[in-house]
This record gives C-alpha cells, structure tokens and sequence, in this order.
C-alpha cells in the first residue's frame, strides 16, 4: 500500500536485483514552492524590514535551490549501491553504464569489505544466447566475463 506522503519507494535494482529505496519526486512540488516564497518573505523582512520588490527575486532563487536539491537528491538515490547501475545514464547512453558497472564489479572483486557481503544476484545469460549475441558483433557480454 502506497500512502501519498511516502517519500521513499521500495524497488529493486534493475541489474542486481538488490533490493533497495529511492526517492518518489523528481521535481519540486507545491509545498516546496510555498517554503520558498515563504522563506523568501522571511528574507525580506529580516533585511529591509518593509515588503521590497527584491523579494521575487529572492523566491526565485530559493526556488531554484529547492528544484537543484530536489533533483540531485532523487538522482543519486536512483543509482544502485551494489552493481553501480544507474537507469538515467542507460537510457541515454548503454555502453557507458555498463562500463560504470564494469567498473564497479572490478572494484568490489578486489575490496576487502566486499569479501563477506551477500554476492549480487547478476543476470544469468544461457550459452547459446551469449554466443549468438558474440557472433553479431556486439562486443563481449559484461556477465559472462564475471
């Protein structure tokens, strides 16, 4: 059941399928735009003590603050912890999250802290899928050289 004050979403990892949280909302809303206008009013009083037409400016400002945080907070809650994977940048360029994959992989082989933690559950790719898919010249397989 989803309640509408729920900022966090259970999901799991596109890749690993690692269960994991990420953040509901990409954009400000209309609570975040009354806490700017507010916090700007609160500016202006603090400074000129009378209302001042400066405060637009000002709300612009703190709206814009508040749309920056929103959106950094959601998307560094959508890449995964475990494989490295990040949807955003699969969308628009494959190659260059699979190789932050890769390189995620590389690097939790060979760190210490990873030697006891649960392994990933990668997606398992049968032998004739993965020589038909070498065969068509796509390069080699990420899962199979695990």
């Amino acid at each position: 059941m989803s309640f509408p004050f729920q900022h966090k979403h259970n999901c799991y990892c596109a890749f690993c399928r690692s269960p994991r949280r990420i953040y509901r909302k990409k954009n400000i809303s209309f609570a975040n735009i009354l806490a700017s206008a507010l916090a700007s009013v609160v500016f202006m009083f603090a400074i000129w003590q009378q209302y001042d037409p400066r405060v637009f400016i000002v709300f612009v400002v703190c709206a814009a603050f508040a749309e920056v945080f929103v959106k950094i907070r959601w998307r560094l809650s959508v890449v995964c912890r475990q494989c490295g994977f990040d949807p955003v940048l699969y969308l628009k360029h494959p190659e260059v999250a699979a190789e932050k994959v890769k390189a995620q992989l590389d690097l939790r082989k060979v760190d210490t802290k990873y030697m006891l933690a649960k392994p990933l559950n990668l997606p398992a790719i049968s032998a004739k899928k993965a020589e038909a898919l070498s065969t068509k010249g796509k390069g080699k397989l990420l899962s199979r050289t695990l």
